[in-house]
């Protein structure tokens, strides 16, 4: 199944990305504020140029079936970004092509599983922020990290079923490169504004 297939094919992309997500300082309860602001405008410029445009290359069938509408996150990045400060108008734009999937429901689904895949650490991730003493008290701005609340286990596995069903064996590549292109869009941004 394509899932599986993914998780081991953009291992090291994932790995990559990781590493410049400030992931140790997540885990330990050391994050700054200055780089959680960091996180969020990566997010927030991925989330800009792909929700949109992605939900708009689904097919009707495939979109109600995602329920798509329910699964972007611009909005949770706005109220975070609000929240923060942070000015999107003073936003850096990108020094590097963006890889945007062609209208084929391998390569979207390929890039939607990056960014679905980013949700589900999201949790983990609000939790161990909400444990750091620099953001006591500051839950409202963590909106994209638990964007689905306790719906997150359930999207998740129906996200995954609709990939599985949907990305047909001679479409794997496809749905692979696709994916591992949206990760390095991470990677190359998380470069840009580090």
């Amino acid at each position: 199944m394509i899932a599986g297939i993914l998780r081991t094919e953009t291992a090291k992309k994932h790995e990559a990305l990781e590493s410049l997500m400030f992931i140790n300082e997540i885990m330990n309860n050391s994050l700054s504020l200055t780089n959680y602001k960091k996180l969020l405008t990566i997010n927030y410029i991925i989330h800009q140029k792909l929700e949109n445009k992605l939900a708009d290359m689904l097919n009707k069938d495939l979109a109600d079936e995602l329920e798509i509408n329910g699964r972007l996150k611009l909005n949770a990045l706005e109220k975070d970004l609000n929240y923060w400060q942070i000015d999107r108008l003073t936003l850096p734009s990108l020094n590097f092509d963006l890889f945007i999937p062609q209208k084929n429901t391998a390569e979207i689904m390929g890039t939607l599983y990056v960014l679905e895949g980013a949700t589900l650490g999201g949790n983990v991730i609000k939790k161990h922020i909400l444990a750091n003493p620099n953001f006591k008290d500051q839950e409202n701005g963590l909106n994209y990290y638990g964007v689905y609340g306790p719906e997150l286990g359930a999207k998740w596995k129906s996200f995954v079923t609709i990939l599985n069903d949907r990305v047909k064996a001679e479409n794997y590549q496809r749905c692979v490169d696709s994916a591992n292109q949206t990760f390095e869009n991470l990677i190359q941004l998380s470069k840009q504004i580090s």
